[in-house]
């Protein structure tokens, strides 16, 4: 047995820490996220920094819609009920609805006992007060009990109900919700953020509790959507797809290379610069971000895909020499393609999101790491004598030629049905990059239409540095508005002047509220033709007289109590500047936004589904401009390197033929493309690159079977790999996977051949 030379343990120590320190950071400093924003644009504009905060924190956001299905309406009926109830009792939701409006286990929002200040036109003239009385007196008569007669001792004229009423952004007809397909519907809405997910979990635990207590459970169906439960299981599908495409994907290899390379102890070497480059990347990232994303953890695929390409070199040349010379011979080539594939990375973590930023330096930390392990570590381990020699190592380079005549045809026939289908080549729809598998999203507003919430995609936009300047225009536009609903130009609006009216509008209410002597001789005598007792509204007199003695309504207020995710949907600070968002339902857009034209104060009309579009749009550009930047970079270095500008332009043409035939194809198979493809159309490139390098370069016979021999495993290993990762259910792995396996399959295949034909010239 032979022992390592001081060299070799040196550089194994060294690496050797290296992975401890790694693995130290991480234990240190890792946390995961499966926030579904991550992957969003950053915002470049007020009007997007509003529309990406209302897709984290809008009306919507804290919803956990529930689906109950299984048995007959009656029955569906009740159990809704009995979830909305004892969901009602647990502190983990603010509000539970399901259609069926009563006062059992309703809370009235501390600030709301404030109504006096929220609404313009309560009369107290004893006149008035009669008339809410005998009313009350009516609705007592029809049921109500002890709950309905608490209310009314605080407020006869049940303005309080008036004012809740405005405030739902659903359908509360006092009927249940049952969806299209039959389910019954409710919507809980929780206290924490939708991106706590620990929070979001418990909720979703305390959700299925509640379920499993319902008679005939067993017999039920129970459907969880909204994004807290779909970031909720996106945390267990990323772990399971992780894991199980993990497995997969190893046992993949292991075959793979046991069949090229015949020796166990090369297989086990592939694997330390993976390793390697995973573990620093991943202590990278835990360095860099505050939170590292769950499908960046799940890219660690593409480090297979890469990574091992550069081993693979070095063990099919170091077949006819040791491993030590033969990475000399090699590190030129090598180096060329790893540097090209970190400065295309380096791009994609400058385009403008944190989640795309995270893949960038993971993939670039990570191939960095691996090409320098198998640059100066790698060799010292491997036997100091060459490999055995396969004769046969071309005949996988001799088959591939085969499928050429196919190949061709196929470019052909995807190319012709892009431009028969005449669909747009990008996908530029913000929900295009939602890690949520599409069918589930169906569900979801499947169920949410049940409840008649409002469509948001309209929305008014005000702002103003001075909040009270701001709260005054609102008051200015609801009155507009309300002409443009009397006009039929909308059906309803909500602002955030039904919670927070200016301080002036405060104030002028307050003074209208009569003294506690005149309130009380008014409502004395308008009792008298009731069967109320005269003292049976001490407390709304109370009420009133510390309403009209307080310190007007400040958002502060709303902070804690049930009202706060709607005061932060329609109040929000961007910068220096208040913002009023102002949703509206039954929208006439066309004759409506001509209108606002003609309004002051100025009023923006925001069509949110054009916005994130063209937010989406800039967003790909944005990338583009990058990646073609990087991409001159590229070329410039290639010219640098090799200088030979014949063997440069070959490279670049075959690498852009294998781009283009990735694009189209998946284009088509995928219905237009993403952000996400450009990420993998990168990696393309990158192997794309490594092909045609390696096999493009002039030497000896042997040296040339070597070369195809390891590119010829370098593709059937990253397809292989990457097309286990096509077969995931999270749609960006499913992209990223598919064009990888598509593009590494094309690279290869055209590389060799455009090599075959160089041949043949010369």
């Amino acid at each position: 047995m032979t022992l390592p030379d001081m060299k070799t343990i040196r550089m194994s120590v060294f690496w050797i820490l290296l992975a401890v320190a790694a693995v130290l950071v991480l234990n240190s400093q890792l946390r995961l996220t499966f926030d579904l924003s991550a992957f969003f644009p950053k915002k470049t504009s007020v009007t997007q920094e509003i529309l990406l905060e209302q897709l984290k924190n809008g009306p919507g956001s804290r919803l956990i819609v529930i689906g109950l299905k299984g048995g007959s309406e009656d029955q569906l009926r009740e159990y809704s009920d009995r979830m909305k109830l004892a969901l009602n009792s647990d502190v983990a939701f603010l509000n539970v609805l399901n259609g069926d409006f009563s006062l059992d286990g309703i809370s009235i929002p501390e600030p709301l006992k404030s109504y006096h200040l929220l609404l313009d036109d309560i009369d107290y003239s004893q006149e008035s007060l009669e008339q809410a009385l005998i009313a009350r007196q009516r609705d007592l008569a029809f049921g109500g009990g002890s709950l309905l007669l608490e209310v009314i001792a605080r407020d006869p004229f049940l303005h309080t109900l008036e004012v809740l009423e405005r405030l739902s952004p659903v359908n509360n007809d006092g009927n249940t919700w049952f969806a299209a397909d039959g389910s019954a519907v409710l919507l809980a809405e929780t206290r924490a953020a939708a991106i706590d997910i620990e929070a979001q979990a418990q909720a979703i635990m305390s959700i299925r509790q509640a379920f499993s207590e319902l008679p005939g459970s067993e017999s039920l169906q129970l459907e969880l959507t909204g994004v807290g439960a779909f970031s909720v299981e996106l945390q267990g599908t990323i772990r399971s797809e992780a894991t199980k495409r993990t497995i997969i994907a190893i046992a993949s290899l292991l075959v793979i290379l046991l069949l090229v390379y015949r020796k166990v102890s090369m297989v086990l070497l592939s694997a330390v610069p993976i390793a390697m480059g995973f573990l620093v990347g991943l202590a990278a990232l835990a360095l860099i971000f505050t939170n590292v994303h769950g499908i960046t953890l799940a890219f660690g695929f593409t480090l297979m895909g890469v990574a091992i390409d550069y081993p693979l070199h070095l063990f099919s040349h170091a077949r006819n020499g040791t491993g030590v010379a033969s990475i000399k011979l090699i590190w030129p080539t090598l180096r060329i393609g790893a540097a090209s594939t970190v400065i295309a990375y380096i791009a994609i973590a400058l385009s403008g999101s944190d989640g795309l930023a995270q893949l960038g330096v993971f993939t670039a930390c990570g191939v960095t790491v691996a090409a320098l392990v198998t640059r100066y570590w790698l060799p010292l381990l491997m036997p100091q004598k060459p490999l055995l020699p396969e004769n046969s190592s071309d005949q996988v380079c001799q088959a591939s030629l085969k499928f050429l005549p196919g190949v061709s045809v196929l470019v052909l026939t995807v190319i012709g049905a892009q431009f028969a289908l005449n669909q747009g080549l990008w996908d530029d729809r913000l929900s295009s990059l939602s890690p949520v598998p599409e069918q589930r999203l169906l569900k979801d507003n499947l169920l949410r239409a049940a409840a008649g919430t409002p469509d948001m995609r309209y929305q008014l936009v005000l702002r103003s540095a001075d909040l009270e300047t701001l709260l005054r225009e609102s008051e200015s536009v609801d009155l507009l508005l309300q002409d443009a609903v009397e006009d039929g130009l909308l059906k309803s609006w909500q602002s955030i002047s039904l919670i927070l009216p200016s301080q002036s509008s405060q104030q002028r209410r307050q003074q209208s509220i009569p003294d506690e002597q005149t309130m009380h001789a008014r409502l004395s005598k308008a009792a008298e033709n009731t069967s109320f007792r005269a003292d049976a509204f001490v407390a709304f007199e109370e009420n009133a007289g510390w309403v009209k003695m307080t310190t007007p309504l400040l958002p502060d207020q709303f902070r804690t109590s049930l009202l706060s995710s709607w005061l932060d949907a329609h109040l929000i600070q961007v910068s220096d500047q208040w913002v009023s968002l102002i949703t509206l339902s039954g929208i006439n857009p066309g004759e409506l936004a001509a209108r606002i034209e003609t309004w002051e104060p100025g009023v923006e009309l925001v069509d949110l589904q054009q916005s994130s579009n063209g937010l989406m749009r800039d967003y790909r550009l944005s990338a583009m401009k990058t990646v073609f930047f990087a991409s001159l970079l590229i070329i410039i270095l290639l010219l640098f390197e090799q200088k030979a500008p014949a063997r440069v332009a070959w490279v670049v043409l075959t690498v852009l033929a294998s781009l283009t035939f990735t694009t189209m194809t998946a284009a088509l198979l995928h219905s237009g493309l993403t952000i996400i493809h450009i990420v993998a159309l990168l990696l393309v490139m990158g192997l794309g690159l490594d092909y045609a390098l390696f096999l493009s370069r002039t030497e000896g016979r042997d040296e040339q079977l070597s070369s195809r021999h390891a590119v010829a495993a370098c593709a059937i290993t990253t397809t292989v790999t990457f097309g286990i990762l096509a077969g995931s259910s999270i749609p960006v792995l499913k992209f990223i996977g598919l064009t990888v396996a598509i593009g590494s399959a094309s690279s290869f295949v055209l590389a060799l051949f455009g090599s075959r034909m160089s041949q043949k010239k010369t």
